[in-house]
């Protein structure tokens, strides 16, 4: 058998924050939860270069953060041909809040960046023109391969100033590639950046999961030529065996507080839902039918899971309660329902559903009510839940092979994170991580 080899998975940097004073507080600028959202218009005025700062590191926070506060989708970017005040850097003490109004802007963000030898400062002030107020700005300093960092840190501030909310910048997704010709576990940044290799064992390694805390993935993989339950913790790179039990131990799913797993098990004639606790023991048979039952998700209280069934002759999406095991059909529509996935928030479950031949990416409220297709292009699946409930990674066909897409709750974008030639299959969003 061949050895795991787990390779250095963190960006060793080093990145210090510095608040400036902020005139504003106990404000929340935009409800994200409010039915009635909207974007705003926000005025970013050119980069200000502070010293001799590289013109290609300028570009590279420029695309990074654009591309950041693109997939918030809040926002329309003012053209900047109409922006006022051209020619300086704008600061609470020399913004002009009547010239920033008179073109439309309700948000007006600067942005600054200075680069000595190996070291990189970048900092950015943010307003609301509509009230005429300064709200908050911050400091960063690091190395100058940290930028993207340093830049996903201020995308994160300025949406937590804004909403009320952490932003999804910092966060990183798990899934499964065949660019070796195996099928390994691999991360990324949640825009496809600084991916690192997590198994490289030359066997099929599957359906990654996160734990609660972001500090460990759970997998499937076939090195004992059985799919067995794998966990590896990403700080140590230690990989130990949760459960081989004969048959299959896939499609894993942790419970919000950490403290069982939900996966698909093989019983004598067809495969269950079981619960095992978080080492992997005690197996616990959930759903007892004829039929084929797999991919357990958890709802986010932790009462509920929703998994696939086949017990009406076709796969279709099902609930079951855990204190009282009754289980309830979720999904009518069309004749292959697959990968349920529930939100963060518990408002809504996604899923891929056939139509037409194609798979799509739809959503479900619990109780059955307000089905939305949310895709309409190539073969589209395996959605995962960003940590925020606003935003969906899945995989899709629309350029060929599989890669991964990033979209809203209501099918905004989608932007496509994975470009290599390989597929990349099966994403799983980290929770937020410290």
């Amino acid at each position: 058998m061949r050895r795991f080899k787990i390779v250095s998975l963190g960006l060793s940097l080093m990145v210090l924050a510095v608040f400036f004073p902020t005139n504003v507080k106990g404000i929340t600028y935009i409800d994200i939860d409010s039915p009635y959202i909207r974007k705003f218009y926000l005025a970013v005025p050119e980069i200000r270069e502070l010293g001799k700062t590289p013109k290609e590191m300028v570009r590279e926070l420029e695309d990074a953060l654009t591309q950041d506060l693109t997939i918030a989708d809040l926002f329309y970017f003012m053209e900047r041909e109409r922006l006022p005040q051209k020619g300086i850097y704008v600061t609470e003490a020399t913004v002009d809040f009547g010239a920033w109004a008179s073109v439309g802007a309700e948000f007006l963000l600067t942005v600054a960046l200075s680069a000595e030898e190996s070291k990189v400062m970048t900092e950015f002030r943010l307003f609301d023109v509509v009230r005429g107020v300064y709200i908050a700005g911050k400091r960063y300093r690091g190395p100058k391969e940290g930028i993207r960092l340093m830049v996903h840190r201020m995308a994160d501030e300025i949406i937590r100033q804004l909403t009320g909310e952490r932003g999804i910048f910092q966060t990183r997704v798990a899934f499964v590639s065949d660019k070796t010709g195996n099928k390994e576990i691999y991360l990324m940044d949640f825009d496809g950046h600084h991916v690192k290799m997590v198994t490289d064992n030359g066997s099929i390694n599957i359906s990654p999961a996160w734990s609660p805390d972001g500090k460990s993935l759970i997998y499937t993989a076939f090195l004992r030529r059985n799919p067995d339950l794998y966990q590896v913790f990403l700080s140590s790179k230690r990989t130990i065996l949760l459960s081989a039990i004969t048959g299959l131990n896939a499609a894993p799913a942790w419970s919000p507080d950490g403290k069982k797993i939900a996966m698909m098990m093989r019983g004598k004639d067809t495969t269950d839902i079981y619960l095992l606790s978080s080492e992997g023991k005690d197996p616990l048979r959930l759903t007892r039918s004829w039929a084929n039952e797999a991919s357990p998700t958890w709802s986010p209280d932790g009462n509920s899971i929703a998994f696939v069934s086949d017990r009406s002759g076709n796969p279709q999406i099902y609930i079951v309660d855990l204190a009282t095991r009754k289980i309830r059909r979720l999904t009518y529509y069309g004749r292959y329902n697959c990968s349920p996935a529930w939100s963060p928030k518990g408002d809504k479950i996604a899923f891929a559903g056939q139509e037409s031949g194609r798979f799509h990416i739809f959503t479900i409220r619990p109780d059955g009510t307000d089905l939305k297709k949310l895709t309409g292009e190539g073969n589209n699946e395996q959605p995962s839940w960003a940590p925020n409930g606003r935003h969906i990674a899945f995989t899709s066909t629309r350029k060929g092979n599989y890669d991964i897409y990033i979209m809203t709750a209501d099918g905004g974008g989608p932007w496509r994170v994975t470009t290599s030639r390989a597929n990349e299959t099966e994403p799983a969003w980290s929770p937020l991580l410290k």
